[in-house]
């Protein structure tokens, strides 16, 4: 597993500097910045001695490239839900979230959004889980740092256990996604509702954190509906 640390569109060098120096103080290294303004003094005066982790940051032009390079995208966000018809804004705590990563396997993302807003909804729905740090309803929107060192803190502390069955990969996870939106269509699920609902397995996949061999009882299982479907039309 090879965990990453994700900054979309940062608006100031010195968010990044400081991004870096919570990375090392607790044992990140790996960094990716998306579309970020030129790096500059700031960067790595503000980063103090984590000066390499910037100047070895992976720079990607957009979203797009980083959604196909993780096996794994974990978003983050203020904002969260307890409703379970939002299941878009249904989120993990940094403690839930921590717990996962023992299991997971491949390239994970932990990404945050912009300064200023964060990161869209549609990056947010390309994402296979979410995380947000409790905070009080008056004053819920953190510092992006701040919220780094909270998550990141709470997967340093836990022990990494090896998990001896193999865990299902980045691609073998896109499978079942096609392979619920072929279903979809052969059963003429309504097509304005068809979109979250892939939104919805996509994060429901997600979270279960699939072993090998259950992804290949689930894409058997699909593959018996897609046959059954294709007989019967």
């Amino acid at each position: 597993m090879e965990i990453y640390i994700a900054f979309v569109e940062p608006q100031f060098t010195g968010n990044i500097g400081f991004m870096a120096r919570t990375m090392a103080n607790f044992g990140f290294e790996k960094l990716i910045l998306v579309a970020p303004p030129n790096i500059d003094d700031d960067a790595f005066r503000f980063s103090k001695h984590a000066r390499h982790i910037v100047e070895n940051a992976i720079i990607m032009e957009n979203f797009d490239s980083l959604r196909k390079f993780l096996d794994v995208c974990i978003a983050t966000s203020g904002v969260s839900t307890e409703s379970a018809k939002k299941f878009k804004r249904i989120a993990l705590t940094p403690e839930e979230l921590a717990d996962k990563t023992k299991t997971m396997r491949g390239k994970i993302g932990i990404v945050f959004g912009r300064e200023n807003y964060g990161l869209y909804n549609s990056e947010i729905e390309r994402c296979d889980l979410l995380v947000t740090i409790p905070t009080s309803p008056a004053y819920p929107i953190m510092n992006v740092t701040h919220a780094a060192a909270i998550i990141l803190y709470e997967i340093f502390k836990r022990d990494f256990e090896k998990n001896e069955m193999p865990m299902a990969e980045g691609f073998e996870l896109d499978l079942l996604n096609t392979k619920f939106s072929e279903i979809l269509k052969r059963i003429d699920f309504p097509e304005h509702k068809r979109k979250n609902t892939e939104v919805m397995f996509r994060r429901i996949m997600g979270r279960a954190t699939l072993t090998k061999w259950e992804f290949h009882s689930m894409m058997g299982v699909m593959k018996r509906i897609l046959y059954f479907l294709k007989n019967e039309s």
